[in-house]
């Protein structure tokens, strides 16, 4: 690498004066004619006219300071990226899992664009279990995903989020079942959930084939809006957050149903590797600006 070579090159032309150059870059005047003749070699041309007192930089020497400029700037960049009290800039590749992305996704963005204009937020949406894989591939920088209450994920650094309650609902002009049921009785039901990869989904499923019992899926897709209108039609029963059914604007037409032995809880966290360098103030103000998204 012959960054010093290209640093003090740079300056040599700028101050027009290899005197205060070296005054500049705190090294003797000597070490700054051995660097600018290295680079002569490097280039087989003459940077400095030295038939002229004192040595003067040539046309050529203009010429690739230009492009010196440039790539001494992109080189500082890239040092700068592995220092974790640096300032967050470049792409921070963000993956959320499709059951929250209503609850978090629009004050993310706003506020991490606000916070740090230097950095490009780009976002993946997969269920969790497909966000932890793109970490593994080192495709994403940070996600938030979601496991049942009290199990963390395994093999990352994370940070607890909120937890999510998860109910539910069915209309409230068109109720299938009565306000308490038994699992037995939902089972028997037409639902309306998120696809396969779903973990409201895998928990109910779970509870109802331990019950010996199969779910009946009338209409599976995604975005909780259109779910909750679905739902608030009489097409079937779903699951949802808590904290989504109270925003929503089909709210007045869901009610929630308790169900007997079937109370499922999610955890939401904040996964991340090891090594985030720049990134790291990002990903801590990404972490609160989400914890926020989840209080009342």
């Amino acid at each position: 690498m012959m960054i010093d070579e290209l640093r003090s090159f740079v300056t040599v032309v700028e101050e027009a004066s290899l005197t205060r150059a070296a005054q500049k870059l705190c090294v003797t005047q000597s070490a700054i004619s051995k660097r600018i003749q290295r680079l002569e070699e490097v280039f087989d041309a003459q940077l400095l006219d030295r038939n002229s007192k004192p040595p003067r930089v040539t046309a050529l020497a203009h010429r690739i300071r230009e492009h010196a400029v440039p790539l001494l700037a992109a080189f500082d960049r890239l040092m700068y990226l592995s220092k974790e009290d640096g300032a967050p800039s470049g792409t921070l590749r963000f993956g959320l899992p499709h059951g929250i992305a209503d609850i978090i996704l629009f004050d993310a963005l706003t506020a991490m664009r606000d916070a740090f204009p230097a950095l490009d937020v780009t976002l993946q949406s997969e269920w969790s279990s497909g966000l932890l894989r793109l970490l593994d591939y080192g495709a994403l920088d940070v996600a938030a995903i979601m496991t049942p209450k009290g199990t963390p994920p395994e093999g990352y650094l994370y940070r607890l989020l909120a937890p999510v309650e998860v109910v539910i609902v069915q209309s409230r002009q068109r109720p299938l079942v009565p306000g308490r049921a038994s699992l037995s009785a939902v089972a028997r039901k037409e639902w309306v959930l998120n696809p396969e990869g779903c973990g409201y989904r895998a928990a109910l499923r779970h509870a109802v084939e331990a019950a010996g019992l199969s779910l009946n899926v009338k209409a599976d897709t995604y975005g909780s809006e259109m779910q909750l209108q679905l739902i608030a039609s009489g097409l079937g029963l779903g699951l949802v957050p808590k904290s989504i059914l109270e925003s929503s604007v089909w709210s007045r037409r869901l009610e929630v149903v308790t169900v007997t032995r079937f109370a499922p809880k999610l955890d939401v966290w904040l996964v991340f590797p090891q090594q985030l360098g720049n990134l790291k103030q990002a990903v801590e103000f990404l972490g609160d600006t989400i914890e926020k998204s989840f209080r009342p």
